[in-house]
């Protein structure tokens, strides 16, 4: 038989390709950072990212070399508080037995860093389901992967709500607030526990006005959530009759956030009241600025991401806020995680390292095992001896009266597995039988989870009420 020439090249070509495909070396699979998780096996799991570390070290890259590894810093008590809210969801639901009886949920909850790459390698090792992401791959038989709670930065849910809509994978944020992802088209599978930002703009316009503003500055982090947020405050606040005196940006990639040319415009601007529309780890640099100049007299206007912080509770602070006002997630109660919070140690099994890594920064000792990983926390002389206690402390941690975040995290495990739970009754649930959305719950598929989070509730999961679940 004779073969022509285009038909022998796409031979040679189809030859070197179909190996790539089939073969099992180390080819087949994206080139990403493996990071460090915390799992607990179960028949159902569903994967959370959540910033346990709120920075990192900012290096330079040349672009010459392998770029060097993510370190992160500053641990964060408050998420700690939230990775032990998802364990207590889950162990509460898996000792309900009306809901999803004979089924264990589990999870795999990932450091994300506050780094977009850290959220996007979490997503994709959970949907891959080992440490080499493989996209279009799921390589585990013995779970199901139900969902994602996550992340917290607006930016980052945006691009992951990209990648996991094309799975129909659903996922809960329970931070951020952007109102680009109520977009219902663009981002079909996507929710979240906190209302979004449209509500908050209005609300610090209408502040601004109620005290007679009428001259104010802008600052604004430069992501989605800032730079949204801070142009609808604009147009809110210039549409009743007030005037912007400047408007800045705190620039992420840079690790003093432009700090000084900002603090600059605030030090020569008259306007005595600036809104600030920012997390608290970007508005950092900027205090600190204020601090060294010695500025006072100004009074801020703060939006949710930083208005309630800890980060500022130090006394250097003091001087520079007092009048500070803002707006607020509202918080609640979760019966009986106040006990579970106090069971935390560093030799708990269930995610060892970072207890270690809790336990260090909270009493200040170094727990005495070569396995210990001290991450970004400073070389520490003191020894742990084990039987520090947390009763005795009062901290970011052990504080239970006003659960913002931490809460918002809780509602969305429960709505989760109060979905799983609907598809498994589904024959006592009219709603999906009408809708043909009967399914056997050891099969189910990603999108049918997202149908029947539709049918529990609407897209804006803010204000659920946990007594109906």
């Amino acid at each position: 038989m004779t073969i022509t020439l285009p038909k022998a090249i796409w031979t040679l070509v189809l030859c070197q390709l179909i190996p790539v495909f089939h073969s099992d070396d180390q080819r087949c699979r994206l080139e990403v950072e493996q990071i460090e998780g915390l799992s607990q096996h179960g028949d159902i799991i569903f994967g959370a990212m959540l910033p346990l570390h709120l920075d990192k070290e900012y290096q330079q890259i040349s672009f010459r070399e392998k770029p060097p590894e993510t370190a992160c810093t500053m641990f964060h008590r408050e998420t700690y508080q939230q990775i032990q809210v998802v364990s207590f969801a889950v162990t509460e639901i898996n000792s309900n037995l009306d809901i999803l009886p004979n089924i264990t949920l589990g999870f795999q909850v990932f450091d994300s860093c506050n780094v977009l790459n850290f959220d996007l390698t979490a997503a994709l090792q959970v949907l891959t389901g080992s440490s080499t992401a493989i996209p279009n791959y799921r390589c585990v038989k013995d779970n199901l992967l139900s969902g994602f709670i996550g992340p917290a930065v607006s930016t980052h849910s945006i691009l992951l709500a990209h990648i996991l809509g094309l799975y129909k994978y659903s996922q809960i944020s329970h931070f951020s607030t952007s109102r680009l992802l109520s977009d219902r088209t663009k981002f079909p599978s996507f929710f979240r526990t906190v209302p979004n930002d449209l509500f908050q703009c209005q609300a610090l316009a209408k502040l601004v006005l109620h005290f007679g503003w009428t001259w104010v500055g802008l600052v604004a982090v430069d992501n989605d959530y800032g730079q949204q947020g801070i142009q609808r405050v604009k147009q809110e606040i210039t549409k009743a009759g007030a005037c912007v005196a400047f408007t800045e940006n705190i620039l992420k990639r840079q690790a003093d956030r432009n700090a000084p040319h900002v603090v600059k415009i605030i030090k020569k601007s008259t306007a005595k009241v600036v809104i600030i529309f920012s997390t608290d780890l970007d508005l950092a640099p900027i205090l600190e600025e204020m601090i060294k100049q010695n500025i006072t007299g100004k009074t801020f206007v703060a939006s949710e991401g930083w208005s309630t912080s800890t980060l500022y509770s130090d006394k250097k602070y003091h001087q520079l806020l007092p009048g500070t006002i803002g707006l607020t997630f509202f918080s609640g109660m979760i019966s009986g995680f106040e006990e579970f919070i106090y069971r935390v140690h560093p030799l708990m099994s269930l995610g060892q390292n970072w207890a270690r890594l809790f336990w260090e920064d909270t009493f200040g000792c170094t727990v005495t095992d070569n396995k210990t990983h001290l991450g970004s926390l400073e070389t520490l002389e003191k020894q742990c001896n084990g039987r520090e206690t947390l009763h005795n402390v009062q901290n970011s941690y052990t504080d239970v009266s006003n659960l913002r975040t931490t809460n918002k995290v809780y509602i969305a495990v429960q709505v989760l597995a109060k979905t799983l739970e609907d598809l498994r009754s589904c024959q006592d649930n009219t709603n999906l039988l009408q809708r043909g959305l009967c399914i056997d719950i050891w099969n189910f598929k990603p999108w049918q989870v997202t149908q029947s989070f539709l049918g529990l509730i609407d897209w804006d999961l803010s204000y659920v009420n946990l007594s109906n679940i």
